[in-house]
């Protein structure tokens, strides 16, 4: 936390200092007004929903089948040997490892797949910032909030410095072209 106020801090002292000198023309936006507004978003949303279902699917298939091997195990365990229990436990114990590393693994499968569905959207948007940019001027585009939603400009005097709309108009104007 004291890292990122550090950090943010000493962007803005530098922003404020080359603005200051007239040597710097920063803009804003808001990334996730942008992608929200971006035409694909609910093509992409319903691709990635689609996927985690699949994915889920394949887990409760996998849980289902750990389930079934403790009940089947419960029933059979009053009619066996010890050195049996111990066995049927340890094989237990292994499901259960491998249904937890299939889960991790779904997980990561799950993020590779957002990370590869969205890629498209940000390069169209980083396209979109990089024209508003020069067409206004502009040497940075800052993001109005962090990857957490924390604030990150909290006020602008000049309300002509959040590119937000142009870069949401850039965007549905070439992607009407394509």
């Amino acid at each position: 936390m004291v890292k990122k106020l550090f950090s943010t801090s000493c962007l803005f002292l530098f922003v404020v200092t080359a603005t200051a000198f007239g040597q710097l023309k920063v803009g804003y936006m808001n990334t996730q007004e942008v992608l929200s507004q971006l035409p694909q978003r609910a093509e992409v949303e319903q691709e990635l929903n689609n996927y985690i279902e699949s994915k889920q699917q394949e887990l409760q298939e996998q849980v289902t089948a750990f389930q079934d091997s403790v009940a089947a195990f419960q029933q059979i365990r009053p009619s066996i040997s010890q050195q049996q229990i111990e066995q049927e436990q340890q094989a237990l114990s292994e499901m259960e490892a491998s249904l937890r590393q299939f889960q991790m693994m779904i997980r990561s499968q799950i993020q590779q797949k957002r990370t590869s569905l969205l890629k498209p959207l940000y390069d169209q948007m980083d396209q979109a910032m990089a024209a508003v940019a020069e067409e206004k001027s502009l040497d940075f585009i800052l993001n109005e909030t962090t990857n957490t939603g924390e604030m990150v400009i909290f006020y602008s005097g000049n309300e002509s410095l959040n590119v937000t709309e142009d870069v949401i108009q850039y965007i549905k104007e070439n992607s009407d072209k394509n």
